[in-house]
């Protein structure tokens, strides 16, 4: 057999090309299967804790998110108390009937009244008008006078419910705000 113009011949095993003698063997670079098993085995390790990294994260963005959400609707019901407290004709008052705690909000013939019952903070437009839910998964709500020198503000406390075991501070707000029918007037 000729390859190239050298002269190839195998007898017993080896090779001889040219005349320098080699020794064929059967082996191919490759993997063997211990080989294989420790790579397959790396690769579902780096799988197994990478998956857990990201289902962590996705967690993480999840509770994020709802705290999110639980801020806007709070801020969004005190925003809208504070406009009905400063838009107030008259002094708001608390009435405190059969256990039941309600502020009520003048706004001319009308009466704006917000309460707290069971889960959620609800507020009822004018006498007639259907009751509407203000803030909802609630866990406490107060509403209160709150003294001051020259302005009678109002204070809103409120908590909101815990969703979450993880979460390592109580959802608390307060909003203040000051009627505008008894601020005082300004000095020029």
């Amino acid at each position: 057999m000729k390859v190239q113009g050298s002269r190839f011949k195998i007898q017993g095993g080896r090779a001889q090309i040219d005349g320098h003698a080699s020794l064929i063997t059967n082996h191919s670079p490759g993997f063997t299967l211990i080989e294989c098993l420790v790579y397959i085995s790396v690769f579902a390790l780096v799988m197994g804790l990478a998956m857990q990294v990201f289902f962590a994260g996705r967690d993480g963005s999840d509770r994020l998110r709802r705290n999110a959400d639980d801020l806007t609707r709070a801020l969004h019901a005190g925003e809208r108390w504070r406009e009905d407290v400063r838009t107030a004709t008259g002094a708001p008052r608390v009435i405190e009937e059969n256990g039941q705690t309600w502020l009520a909000i003048p706004h001319g013939s009308n009466v704006t009244v917000y309460t707290h019952f069971k889960t959620g903070v609800w507020r009822q437009e004018h006498t007639n008008a259907p009751w509407a839910p203000a803030l909802a998964q609630v866990k406490a709500s107060r509403m209160e006078s709150d003294t001051r020198t020259h302005v009678a503000a109002w204070r809103w406390e409120v908590e909101l419910q815990i969703k979450d075991d993880k979460k390592r501070t109580r959802p608390l707000f307060t909003f203040l705000a000051a009627a505008a029918a008894t601020q005082p007037e300004k000095q020029p």
